[in-house]
């Protein structure tokens, strides 16, 4: 009887944890998203990663590695950006399971240059690293046929191994 209560608080003090892992990832990606819906500050932003992190776009076979060079990638200092709603993007879905979050949700419309585009839908996998950080994201985002050149862009299929 004692070894059943054992394994009992044992798979309860687990299964807690595991719980409380959930708990704080989904406060991460909540502020992550927060963050990055304001895009106001880009230093706060880019602290959510990991110093090695590596960012895949399926869509138009980009693949980033490191914080300099997705700081770089992100340019969120280039003028010709502009946000046309009180919102950059709207979260419709979130799945947190350990150290992954799975978000699907869309960027609002916005501006780039004298060009007005549409909204987008995105879905992204995050996956965290023990201290929380971002390690590896990989986005899905149905790019406007006139933001991607789908002859001349990398091709994502190549990653697969």
């Amino acid at each position: 009887m004692k070894q059943v209560i054992t394994i009992l608080i044992f798979g309860l003090l687990f299964n807690g944890c595991s719980f409380d892992k959930n708990n704080t990832i989904e406060r991460i990606v909540d502020d992550y998203y927060k963050t990055y819906n304001k895009r106001q500050d880009l230093d706060k932003f880019i602290e959510f990663y990991d110093n090695h992190i590596l960012l895949e776009d399926i869509i138009n076979g980009d693949r980033i590695k490191g914080k300099s060079a997705l700081r770089n990638f992100l340019n969120w200092e280039n003028p010709n950006f502009k946000i046309l709603e009180n919102n950059s993007l709207k979260i419709t879905e979130k799945i947190i399971k350990e150290n992954k979050a799975v978000v699907k949700g869309y960027f609002t419309k916005f501006q780039w240059g004298e060009n007005e585009f549409e909204s987008m839908h995105f879905t992204t996998i995050l996956i965290f690293n023990k201290s929380d950080k971002i390690i590896k994201q990989v986005d899905w985002i149905n790019y406007p046929n006139d933001l991607v050149n789908y002859d001349k862009r990398k091709n994502s299929n190549k990653w697969i191994k």
